[in-house]
């Protein structure tokens, strides 16, 4: 006798045999309780519900950890992702003339200067926020599973924090207290599920300003390593001049200063 089971694209790879006859009991016991006025075998049957949910997510996440000890990290990104509902974005070809160009010019050019800005701040402190929530929420997911720490904080470098440091060196110098507090607070959020403490991004900024200011001065052909230039003494970069903050904060007049910090301590 062939069985039939019914399958949906979107269903996980965690839900089992188990979880679909508790879901079933469940439905039995709500539509006697609704006939019956009694809800207590529900209840019950609600509980067995969430029960076997949890015990078959942390099978899986025991699953995803033999395939890190086996090294298959194929299989254990592949069930990352199905964990973390990610999907691949998908962008298709758009077939336009040579106008098209301009018109777009034409279109945005029409804003005020306060107006983008203002859409700038706005579009900033939202940016922030959602960065948060899409965080706490995958850290959320993969805290139910009971990963090993190992798992979850490779996840983390190769994820979010690959995110929040993305061309770091360009952007962190000029940015203002507000946005780095938003940005620090998914790395606490992040924290708090790992349970391991992960390095700010200041500190992530000033190693990488520092290991980028190293191969320019080993780098004799980088255009411009002639900006490091070290004083009398042999021992220290001169400052570059900087006439504005904007300037001060760049990457260049940061990374001296890195050197320069570098060589005073050690």
């Amino acid at each position: 006798m062939k069985t039939t089971i019914r399958t949906f694209p979107n269903q996980k790879p965690w839900v089992d045999k188990t979880i679909r006859d508790a879901l079933r009991s469940r439905t039995a016991a709500y539509n006697a309780g609704l006939a019956s006025g009694d809800m207590v075998p529900y209840k019950a049957a609600s509980y067995n519900v969430r029960k076997a949910v949890k015990e078959a997510k942390q099978r899986y996440g025991r699953k995803l950890e033999s395939q890190l000890q086996q090294n298959n990290s194929r299989s254990l990104w592949q069930g990352l992702r199905t964990i973390t509902d990610y999907k691949a974005p998908t962008s298709g070809m758009m077939n336009a003339d040579v106008t098209l160009a301009g018109e777009l010019n034409t279109f945005y050019a029409r804003f005020e200067a306060a107006a983008k800005d203002a859409k700038d701040a706005n579009a900033s402190g939202a940016n922030g926020c959602r960065h948060e929530d899409t965080a706490s929420t995958g850290n959320t997911r993969l805290r139910d599973f009971r990963l090993p720490s190992k798992v979850l904080r490779n996840f983390y470098s190769c994820t979010i924090e690959s995110i929040l440091t993305g061309n770091i060196l360009t952007w962190f110098g000029n940015s203002t207290m507000q946005d780095r507090r938003a940005l620090q607070r998914v790395v606490r959020s992040a924290e708090r599920t790992i349970h391991t403490e992960l390095p700010d991004l200041h500190s992530i900024y000033s190693r990488r300003c520092w290991t980028k200011a190293r191969k320019i001065v080993k780098d004799l052909s980088h255009p411009n390593n002639e900006l490091f230039s070290l004083m009398r003494s042999g021992k220290r970069f001169r400052s570059l001049k900087a006439n504005t903050e904007r300037l001060r904060r760049s990457f260049f007049p940061q990374a001296i200063r890195s050197l320069n910090q570098y060589i005073t301590q050690y």
